[in-house]
């Protein structure tokens, strides 16, 4: 390897021509900018991942192919090998020489190798393997790694094999061989066309990127339009969401107004109503009491008692009656004057005049007896007239009683109770509470509501127990839900001393009220009514938890306007407990009786007994009831204790004696009829069917005799 220090350090560079001084200062040019422009390497580094336009590979791998291809070297003859080193950053200085001449030593060369010296590691005068300088990749001809170059030695330049047999050419010491030369000039071609196609490289990927920052300059800028746009599109949506929500309050304000207004309309319209109809009520009780009378205040001494006085039907009727009686008598009076005229037996009369006085006789008999069948005609007319006349003073009595209470209430101006009812008409009282006809303004409906109200005199403990009592039964009847029940709709605390209960209303007249109007009613009438109270309380005792009525009797036995039949009033309700038997407390049982008028008239021998132990209470309580309730349809009196007070029925025992039912010869009812009332009304509740059963009977069912 003396032949490269020779040639390349020999003598500081002393010897060479101006040509190769002129290629040496080249090469060190060359390197030195190559190693020394740190801007544009660290463009290619950005560059390194993607593949050239012109090679096709990446500057990283042609990089890493450089250092292995230079790490490959073998490590004989180290003089020879480092004449063909390849140092990329800095160029290596020889030991005594010139850099110019050290680095004109590695001459850099990129011209097409032969096949020998693509395969020689590098010998004298060679050049190494080609895969130390280029890095090959399938499909794309082989390019100079990323920042080498093939060097020779001056004095190693490689001679072909083939070219002289082998023979190596002597030259003067400091003269450049003419290979060297043009593979200098080829290497220094090369170079620049690699800097070539790396500058254009580089430009075209400046250009893409400009291009890049370009196109990312005007998505910017269309974004930031799109932003403006979608900016200024969402304060005009939220403008329109403000005017929508002003629009959308003000047209609630105006529902809101609106609602108030109608709802103002309707209660002053059910007001309006509410008094045409109290005036008309009162001005029609004012005309029958002209009619059928009155109750007055007339004083006794120093009490002051209210007595009825007959108004002017009931006397016209009496005059009638009294004209009738008094033709009856005269009728009689002519009748035993005309006999009297009659010969005595054994008188001494011409034949011929007593013949005329009993012809006289016959025709004034015959005359009587038409006379009286006449009079008896009209004295019926006018018993069944002062029947109709006494049904009439019966509900106008009721009507008077009804006006006297709706003027002493303290809910008859019209009262809203619960934002929603306005009061108009009472229906009645009774007991403690009041039950008044309302109009529901949400729903545009009429409804009953019944007010409980609290005695300020009561005890605390007469309070607490009504109260009990009051939500026992609202817990019950709100449960219920079925035709023949009258419906629960609402409960509210109208104030401290008094709630109220919201109930289906029904427009006809109860049961009581009926038979007092119109007496006793038919057998298929009355079949019919009670076929539909046992479908009701049949029902109550479906399912597991079930209820007893207990107060059962014609006033708590509604029809409403199509005449279906409604249960209401479950103020002494029950509930049964699994076994089908509720146990009933002395105290409980004596309060419980003592509501409503009559009430003793409709219930069971069981519930009057005495001893140490409550009595036990089931459904056949009800049955009982149903019983008392269907005699009094048919025969218009009660089976037990009809003409007895509810006082007089409890001291007497009445109806602790009550073994046996009896039926009036007038009117006729059937057989079946009569078997079924003695069914319901046995003395021993043993004997007695419960509803369950008294509802599936064949007569209530409209089954036939015999048939299943």
């Amino acid at each position: 390897m003396a032949s490269r220090d020779s040639h390349g350090n020999g003598g500081g560079g002393q010897g060479t021509s101006p040509s190769d001084r002129a290629i040496a200062a080249y090469e060190e040019r060359f390197f030195q900018t190559a190693n020394s422009n740190d801007s544009k390497r660290r463009m290619l580094e950005e560059r390194m991942t993607r593949p050239t336009p012109s090679t096709g590979i990446t500057a990283g791998d042609a990089l890493n192919a450089s250092n292995a291809g230079a790490n490959d070297q073998p490590d004989s003859d180290d003089d020879e090998q480092n004449a063909f080193r390849v140092e990329p950053k800095r160029a290596r200085r020889g030991p005594g020489g010139s850099g110019h001449a050290n680095n004109g030593a590695r001459g850099v060369a990129t011209s097409p190798l032969g096949d020998k010296e693509r395969v020689t590691p590098g010998s004298a005068g060679g050049r190494g393997s080609i895969d130390t300088y280029y890095k090959r990749v399938d499909g794309v001809p082989p390019a100079p790694a990323f920042g080498t170059s093939p060097t020779h030695g001056v004095g190693g330049i490689p001679t072909p094999a083939s070219g002289s047999g082998g023979r190596k050419e002597n030259h003067p010491p400091g003269s450049v061989p003419p290979e060297a030369r043009h593979a200098r000039t080829a290497s220094h071609h090369d170079n620049t066309r690699a800097e070539h196609e790396w500058a254009a490289a580089l430009e075209q990927a400046k250009a893409g990127a400009k291009r890049e920052a370009d196109e990312a300059r005007k998505r910017a800028s269309r974004l930031e339009t799109d932003l403006a746009a979608a900016a200024a599109r969402c304060e005009e949506l939220a403008a329109e969401l403000e005017a929508s929500r002003e629009r959308e309050a003000s047209a609630e304000a105006a529902r809101h107004q609106r609602d108030q207004n109608k709802t103002a309309g309707v209660i002053a319209l059910a007001v309006k109503v509410s008094r045409f109809e109290r005036t008309r009520s009162r001005r029609k009780l004012a005309e029958d009491g002209l009619r059928l009378g009155t109750v007055s205040v007339q004083r006794s001494g120093t009490v002051l008692q209210e007595v009825w006085e007959d108004g002017g039907a009931f006397r016209d009727l009496n005059s009638r009656a009294a004209a009738v009686q008094t033709a009856k008598d005269a009728a009689d009076d002519e009748r035993k004057r005309v006999k009297g005229r009659l010969p005595l037996p054994g008188a001494a009369i011409d034949e011929s005049e007593e013949r005329a006085l009993r012809a006289e006789f016959v025709l004034s008999e015959e005359a009587h007896k038409v006379r009286v069948a006449a009079l008896k005609r009209e004295e019926d007319l006018i018993g069944r007239e002062r029947e109709a006349l006494e049904r009439e003073k019966s509900a106008h009595i009721r009507e008077l009683k009804r006006v006297r209470d709706e003027d002493s209430s303290r809910f008859n101006q019209h009262p809203l109770l619960g934002d929603r009812y306005v009061l108009m008409n009472m229906l009645g009282r009774g007991g403690f509470s009041e039950v008044y006809k309302a109009y529901d303004v949400l729903e545009m409906r009429e409804v009953a509501c019944k007010l409980h109200q609290l005695n300020p005199q009561w005890s605390e403990q007469r309070k607490v127990t009504y109260v009990k009592h009051a939500a026992r039964e609202c817990e019950i009847h709100k449960q219920l839900r079925h035709p023949s029940v009258v419906q629960l709709i609402d409960v509210f605390e109208v104030d401290q001393n008094c709630f109220c209960t919201v109930l289906e209303l029904c427009t006809g007249d109860d049961l009581d009220a009926r038979l007092k109007a119109q007496g006793a009613v038919s057998e298929r009438e009355a079949r019919a009514i009670l076929a539909q109270v046992f479908a009701g309380l049949a029902y109550m005792n479906s399912g597991s938890s079930t209820v007893i009525h207990y107060d059962l009797k014609p006033g708590n036995i509604l029809f409403d306007a199509a005449g279906r039949v409604k249960i209401t009033d479950f103020g002494l309700s029950k509930k049964r407990d699994m076994n089908g038997v509720q146990t009933l407390s002395a105290d409980t049982g004596m309060e419980l009786t003592s509501q409503g008028a009559g009430t003793y008239w409709y219930l069971p021998p069981e519930c009057f007994e005495t001893g140490p132990t409550p009595p036990k209470i089931s459904s056949k309580v009800d049955t009982w009831s149903c019983g008392v309730i269907l005699y009094q349809m048919l025969f218009n009196r009660r089976p037990f204790g009809h003409d007895q007070s509810q006082e007089q029925i409890l001291h007497a025992g009445t109806i602790r004696h009550a073994k046996e039912v009896e039926f009036p010869q007038t009117p006729k009812v059937s057989a079946e009829c009569k078997e079924f009332i003695k069914r319901c009304l046995a003395y021993r509740k043993e004997d007695r069917p419960d509803v369950p059963t008294a509802a599936r009977d064949p007569y209530m069912t409209y089954a036939k005799p015999g048939s299943e």
